[in-house]
């Protein structure tokens, strides 16, 4: 079995490999199998087949590839656009989840995100990143 193990590894030298553009094609194949799982118009599952394969491809080509710089280059460019969009995902998820204990508000001079303790009333706030005071009424 080891020897099995071996031979991959050789195989995969000098290739791309995972990155997080590949694990989203990957997720992304996935939700398209599940939602065919649910189509019964022929016409349709067949289309949605073709996308989920077409994706498969795009996943594999890019895993076994050894062009690696101009793969590193797409995953900047897709990680430029997923990872704002992951961040904000997250803070709502933060906001939902304290949402009984604690206000999020945003800094006056910074913009950013302050997760202040719900409790009524007049508070002086300090801003940790750049550092500024202000009073917030919850």
């Amino acid at each position: 079995m080891q020897n099995f193990f071996q031979r991959i590894a050789a195989f995969m030298q000098g290739r791309y490999g995972m990155d997080t553009l590949n694990g989203f094609l990957l997720v992304t194949a996935m939700v398209v199998w599940t939602v065919n799982i649910f189509v019964f118009n022929r016409l349709a599952h067949y289309i949605i087949m073709v996308i989920q394969f077409g994706i498969l491809a795009w996943f594999i080509f890019r895993a076994l590839s050894r062009n690696i710089t101009a793969r590193s280059a797409e995953n900047r460019a897709f990680r430029k656009v997923f990872d704002p969009a992951k961040s904000r995902v997250q803070l709502t998820i933060r906001k939902i989840r304290d949402r009984k204990n604690f206000r999020y508000i945003k800094c006056p001079v910074c913009k950013a995100q302050l997760r202040v303790r719900n409790i009524k009333g007049k508070h002086n706030v300090r801003c940790p990143k750049c550092k500024s005071e202000f009073e917030k009424k919850i």
